[in-house]
Formats: C-alpha cells, structure tokens, sequence
C-alpha cells in the first residue's frame, strides 16, 4: 500500500487520474442520491393522487407542476422507475405498476 501511495504522490499522472476518479466517484454517488429522491417524490404524488383524487393517470405536466421538476426530468425518472410505468394511450401520462 505504501508503494502505491509513494507512486501516486510522485507522479502527476497517477495523481491526476487519481483524483478525477474519487471526483468522478463523488458526482455519480451525488447525482444517483438526487436521482432517488427525486423518483420518490414522483411515486408519492402518484401514489396520493391516486388515493385522494381517484386519478389513475397523470400527465407530465401535472406531475411537473405538483413536485417542481422540469417536465424533462419527470419523464426520465418515470420512464426509469421499476414501479411507474407509461400509459400506452397517451404516452406523456404515467401510473403506478400494480
């Protein structure tokens, strides 16, 4: 361990992928932790809306407007979410998997 330590202190190549990668680390941990909770604000409006207000379906727009997020960003974590999935029909609105 220490040789590899000595080898990345004293050379600036080693040192410089070193570093882009725990950077590279760090943005991906941050970005799949905003990703999480943003999908979980999206399944629990889709999930109170469905018990409150008897909508099954919800456009994008609807969902945009409700949790803050561009209608974009709803759309991708919708489409990625295991539990959400897109009506057929209409494919800018979205339910949740039963």
């Amino acid at each position: 361990m220490n040789k590899l330590l000595n080898f990345i202190s004293s050379n600036a190549l080693a040192s410089s992928l070193t570093a882009a990668a725990i950077l590279g680390g760090l943005a991906w941990v941050a970005k799949a932790k905003e990703d999480r909770r943003d999908s979980q604000k999206i399944y629990k409006f889709l999930l109170d809306s469905k018990e409150n207000t008897g909508f099954t379906f919800r456009t994008t727009e609807a969902i945009s407007s409700h949790t803050g997020l561009s209608e974009s960003r709803v759309a991708l974590l919708c489409a990625d979410h295991p539990n959400i999935r897109r009506n057929e029909k209409q494919l800018q609105s979205w339910t949740l998997a039963e």
